[in-house]
């Protein structure tokens, strides 16, 4: 006899746990590989076709979530998480729930209501243990942590799959529906369970930004055991699939007062809309071999083009509202179902998930403040294009730019490429991650767009800040700057204004976005000028910046040969500044924590 009474429910909510942690892996490890690479993932996810014909229904289940389950053990290890590999685990992870939902669908009432509900408590438990360590997912801080959580996934799984093949067997009809898992999922991880991009978007502080995330998710797991009122009729049945697109519409255009109240209403309804939809039988006359590989490659699928349109800024808005509607459309061909029977449990677990990220963020440990001191009339100020908070590794490198940030000694720290929420940098967001372990004021400026710019944070005394756009003139993005003014020891006042400039390979860009950081800088002798220029020595862009009077810290107090990346290496990361300001004691600080290096310098103010 199984050690629960009803393992599908159970395992459904264990492999999309797992799936979304996957998900957010497999968008940061891949998000620097060509199409050959991100294409296979779907393409391998489509092997749940083939391994019931291979092995059957309840021998390829089996399989799928023993693969799945150490495919997780692997990439729990640094080493692990290369591109093969984590193309694999989600693989495994997309097929294994296509399979388990296939299983579940036997009760044809009540089946996909519970598969809608396992996945909503799966969201749920997401939510509850990122948002405590600043959405740093357990898999990526390798502490203690990690490995319990692993443990327990490990001890579930295994005798979950077991007791699942014990289940009485089903045959629903189709099965191609499971495609829209793939869809269900895709906007949970980027976009309706993203807290980062939601609080950067909103101005929200993360913890609201995640409890009111969290209460989206607990009224989505609660509406499915609740009867929709009679009165409503005809009205209530095609009213509730149409407002999941309009709610991820709401959500997705960053309009600031829209974006979380518009995450929360999709939240609570997509788990209805979910379950209505997988109610709708889809297949291709084939046989279930075809339709369960057609719904693990969709699913695959789903997750690949939101995560590329959202990290290449193709029309985000319009792919998220179009997933939606594919979803939603299903829907209005099922009329409003029964509520779901033993609803206590589900709903008293959803409530304790959401009370528990306050409780254990309140145990947070003390930051650890950057140095204060700057008598004399000096300062330590680094920069650093951080590349998304992902290493040379393909992984997340929070913690190593943590501490690279600690022990430069900086008071003043200037970052490019910030992520606050981005797919590719697994929904992180290193702002709330490094204010809140630092103890610093930030000033935020977003670039290409509200997940994604620069930052300045320092220790010191701030006494004005700004954040202003550059003009695009032809750019590969929109590009801004940030600018602050800090108080020192004996009363001098210093300003310092970081930016990055367009990437491409015209300098036309460059100059036009150029000219505004000038006139800001060039008549203020205590201003410093840092950040990724992207432009060479000797180029036309730093020969303007020189002859307006501005001078290079690596040119004056370095090595001017080093270069500042890595990957391809070249010098394009530079400080500069004012007349008056002299440098001394630069450095370039080795590390893998991107494909940049830090520039750190002391600034004196004569």
């Amino acid at each position: 006899m199984s050690f629960v009474a009803r393992p599908l429910p159970l395992l459904t909510s264990v492999v999309a746990f797992v799936t979304l942690e996957l998900l957010r892996l497999a968008a940061t490890v891949l998000s620097g590989s060509g199409a050959v690479e991100v294409a296979a993932v779907p393409a391998l996810a489509c092997l749940a076709g083939p391994l019931t014909w291979w092995l059957g229904s309840r021998q390829a289940l089996t399989v799928a979530v023993g693969v799945l389950a150490g495919a997780r053990l692997l990439v729990q290890f640094p080493v692990g998480r290369s591109e093969p590999l984590v193309g694999l685990a989600l693989a495994a992870a997309l097929a294994s729930l296509v399979l388990v939902v296939r299983r579940a669908m036997g009760d044809a009432v009540a089946g996909p209501g519970r598969v809608a509900r396992a996945i909503g408590l799966a969201v749920a438990v997401d939510l509850a243990l990122r948002l405590p360590l600043d959405l740093l997912d357990p898999l990526w801080s390798g502490q203690l942590l990690g490995w319990l959580l692993l443990l327990a996934l490990a001890a579930l799984l295994g005798p979950l799959a077991r007791a699942a093949q014990s289940e009485p067997l089903s045959r629903p009809h189709g099965g191609a529906q499971l495609v829209l898992l793939g869809v269900a999922l895709a906007l949970y991880v980027v976009l309706l369970g993203a807290p980062g991009a939601l609080s950067a978007v909103s101005g929200l502080s993360l913890t609201a930004t995640g409890f009111w995330l969290g209460a989206g998710a607990l009224a989505g797991v609660a509406l499915l055991s609740v009867p929709l009122p009679a009165r409503l009729g005809a009205v209530g049945g095609y009213g509730v699939p149409a407002v999941l697109p309009l709610a991820v519409l709401l959500c997705a255009v960053d309009v600031s007062w829209l974006a979380v109240p518009a995450a929360v209403l999709g939240l609570a309804v997509l788990p209805v809309v979910l379950r209505r939809a997988l109610a709708v039988p889809l297949g291709f006359g084939r046989g279930q071999q075809v339709d369960l590989a057609f719904a693990g490659a969709g699913a695959g699928v789903a997750g690949v083009l939101l995560v590329v349109a959202y990290e290449f800024h193709v029309v985000p808005w319009a792919v998220a509202t179009l997933l939606a509607l594919a979803l939603a459309a299903p829907a209005f061909r099922v009329a409003p179902q029964p509520p779901l029977a033993r609803a206590f449990a589900p709903v008293v677990l959803a409530a304790l998930l959401l009370a528990w990220p306050p409780l254990a963020g309140a145990s947070r440990g003390t930051p650890e403040p950057l140095p204060t001191d700057t008598a004399g009339g000096m300062y330590r100020l680094l920069t650093w294009n951080v590349h998304g908070a992902v290493g040379q590794d393909g992984g997340l490198s929070a913690e190593s730019v943590r501490r690279v940030i600690e022990r430069s000694g900086a008071q003043v720290v200037v970052l490019q490429e910030v992520p606050r929420g981005s797919p590719g940098s697994a929904g992180f967001d290193l702002a709330v991650f490094l204010e809140r372990r630092l103890d610093v004021e930030t000033v935020w400026s977003p670039g290409a767009d509200a997940r994604f710019g620069n930052l300045i944070l320092t220790s010191l005394p701030v006494v004005d800040r700004e954040t202003a756009e550059l003009p695009r003139a032809g750019g590969d993005m929109d590009r801004s700057y940030a600018s602050v003014t800090v108080r020192l020891t004996d009363g001098e006042t210093a300003r310092i204004v970081g930016t990055h400039l367009h990437g491409g390979a015209s300098a036309e860009p460059r100059l036009a976005q150029l000219e505004p950081l000038l006139d800001e800088v060039a008549d203020d002798p205590s201003a410093v000028l840092a950040g990724d220029l992207n432009a060479r020595p000797g180029s036309e862009e730093i020969e303007a910046i020189e002859a307006r009077g501005l001078h290079s810290a690596q040119d004056g107090a370095g090595n001017p040969d080093m270069d500042t990346a890595v990957a391809p290496p070249r010098r394009v990361d530079w400080i500069f500044g004012a007349p008056d300001i002299a440098f001394g004691g630069f450095e370039l600080l080795e590390t893998r924590a991107s494909d940049h290096l830090p520039l750190v310098v002391t600034v004196f103010l004569e």
